[in-house]
């Protein structure tokens, strides 16, 4: 974040402005981030009945939409110099702050590969999946700057000042598929949707495998996702023939919470039962 800030106000090349802003608002963000993850430790209140799990995923969208608009004003910008005409690229400035930016996202993508296979964690992973990413759009960019380099000392100069701008087009464009992506993705976590089917049957068939009085009596559920939280509730028909007592009840649903928690650490069950039935 620091050196992209520092290198965004040394040079006029539109491919590290877009790609020095986007390390900012993820730094910043980031950030904020450790801070928010921190609140996800404490018990539900009355302000906040569901726990603080929602906040992540605002950071996310605030953070995507960011860098999908700094990428649309890159584009912009980008289309602006080849009319006006572009500068002579600035080689030496330009190749620092790509091989640097290139050291801090291979050692980044190396140590969160490390860490993701030995705590197996899914968001390291993923973690790991985007700073290979941003290392491949550093290769990309250093290429450009090499092919600009040699097109300056080959002859070419007049050629060579448009690869930074038609690049930058390109790498915008490339840039804004991913955090549109998670921005839809995020927008929905957000929202109150039904789980998918497969998660639905998996669940149900754990909750009536391991509790037997979801299996003898009709049993309803009804699982979604609300703000991030995965949401099951639970209704209970007694069935005539068989007795079920409140402390069945109980014990089905604190079963029931146990089982949601290996999987779901942010979960809230609800429950209703009918004994007149």
């Amino acid at each position: 974040m620091v050196w992209g800030l520092v290198f965004s106000e040394l040079t006029t090349s539109n491919i590290i402005e877009v790609d020095a802003a986007a390390y900012i608002i993820s730094g910043i963000i980031g950030l904020v981030t450790i801070f928010v993850s921190r609140l996800q430790e404490k018990p539900v209140s009355d302000n906040h009945p569901l726990g603080y799990s929602g906040f992540i995923p605002i950071l996310n969208m605030i953070r995507n939409l960011m860098i999908i608009e700094i990428c649309i004003e890159a584009i912009g910008g980008s289309i602006g110099t080849l009319i006006r005409g572009p500068t002579s690229p600035e080689h030496s400035t330009l190749f620092l702050y790509a091989s640097v930016t290139l050291l801090f996202n291979c050692s980044c993508a190396i140590y969160t590969h490390r860490k993701a296979n030995k705590l197996n964690s899914s968001l390291l992973k993923t973690d790991a999946l985007e700073w290979r990413l941003d290392t491949i759009s550093n290769i990309s960019i250093l290429c450009a700057f090499l092919l600009a380099f040699v097109l300056d000392n080959t002859g070419y100069s007049f050629y060579a000042g448009y690869v930074d701008p038609v690049v930058c087009i390109f790498f915008s464009i490339f840039m804004c598929i991913n955090p549109s992506k998670l921005f839809v993705e995020n927008m929905q976590i957000l929202s109150i949707v039904s789980v998918d089917r497969e998660t639905y049957d998996l669940l149900v068939t754990t909750f009536k495998k391991e509790i037997p009085v979801f299996a003898i009596h009709t049993t309803y559920f009804t699982i979604f996702y609300v703000a991030g939280i995965l949401w099951v509730n639970v209704e209970i028909h007694k069935h005539k023939a068989i007795d079920l007592s409140l402390e069945d009840v109980f014990e089905a649903t604190q079963k029931c919470q146990l089982i949601m928690n290996k999987g779901y650490p942010h979960n809230k069950l609800t429950h209703t039962c009918y004994l007149d039935i």
